[in-house]
C-alpha cells in the first residue's frame, strides 16, 4: 500500500472512532463520568465482548475499576453500555450478540 492509501484508511478509522465517541445514547445520564471517557473504555474492550471473552457485567466492573462513576444501579447502567456496543457494531458493519 502506498502512503496515501494508509492515510485514507487511518482517516476513516479516526472518523469512525469520533463518530462512536460523539454518538449520544439513551441513559447516558446514568453514568456521571464524561461520556467520551467511558465510551473510550467500551470501545477498547469491544473486541473482547465480540469474541465472548468478556461479559457485559465484567465490562461494568472494568468501568468501575477505571474510575467511572454510576448514578444508578448496574442493572440500569447496562442499557446505555449495551446501546453503545450495538452502535459500535453498526459502525463497524458487524453483528454482535449481547
Amino acid at each position: 500500500m502506498t502512503s496515501l492509501e494508509d492515510d485514507l484508511i487511518e482517516k476513516r478509522r479516526n472518523e469512525k472512532i469520533e463518530s462512536v465517541l460523539n454518538h449520544q445514547v439513551q441513559g447516558e445520564s446514568f453514568i456521571q463520568s464524561p461520556s467520551r471517557e467511558w465510551k473510550k473504555i467500551v470501545l477498547n474492550h469491544f473486541n473482547k465482548i465480540y469474541r465472548n471473552e468478556l461479559s457485559l457485567a465484567e465490562l461494568l466492573t472494568v468501568l468501575k475499576t477505571r474510575g467511572i462513576i454510576f448514578s444508578q444501579k448496574e442493572s440500569l447502567v447496562q442499557y446505555p453500555i449495551k446501546e453503545c456496543l450495538e452502535y459500535i457494531a453498526k459502525v463497524s458493519k458487524i453483528e454482535i450478540k449481547l
